[in-house]
């Protein structure tokens, strides 16, 4: 197993820059600490940048709210941080859902991640939903 430190910022720029085919780009996040050691440095208006490589999956598996038959996906709450890019940047991407609609049941305007991404998908069965459901009273 290899382990990576990366900052949080890094990782998102890396997975969407893997899904846009962009090979490498330059950030100044982990300058100064081990993020940066074995990595090229250039300047850039006097302050240093690491260079940062795009990071692709031979696979990505997410986890959406609704989607449908032609994986069209809609992401809830948090679920929308990741989920997208790393569709994005996955050879064959699979896609969990809550719920399963016909192809035109979705809302093109409200659709994360478009149906070309994913490869399979299909309906989760008996999710726990704690925290959602949880109402506080005194």
């Amino acid at each position: 197993m290899e382990v990576e430190l990366i900052p949080q910022g890094t990782l998102a720029e890396r997975i969407r820059a893997g899904g846009a085919g962009i090979p490498a780009f330059y950030t100044p996040a982990g300058v100064g600490t081990e993020v940066a050691t074995g990595k090229e440095i250039r300047d850039y208006d006097g302050k240093p940048h690491l260079l940062e490589h795009w990071l692709r999956a031979d696979f990505s598996i997410v986890k959406a709210w609704k989607g449908d038959t032609s994986g069209n996906l809609i992401f809830k709450g948090t679920a929308r941080n990741f989920n997208p890019m790393m569709a994005t940047a996955g050879k064959i991407t699979i896609a969990e859902v809550e719920e399963l609609v016909p192809v035109g049941e979705l809302d093109p305007n409200h659709i994360h991640t478009p149906g070309i991404f994913v490869q399979r998908i299909f309906e989760g069965k008996n999710y726990e939903k704690r925290i959602e459901q949880r109402t506080i009273t005194k």
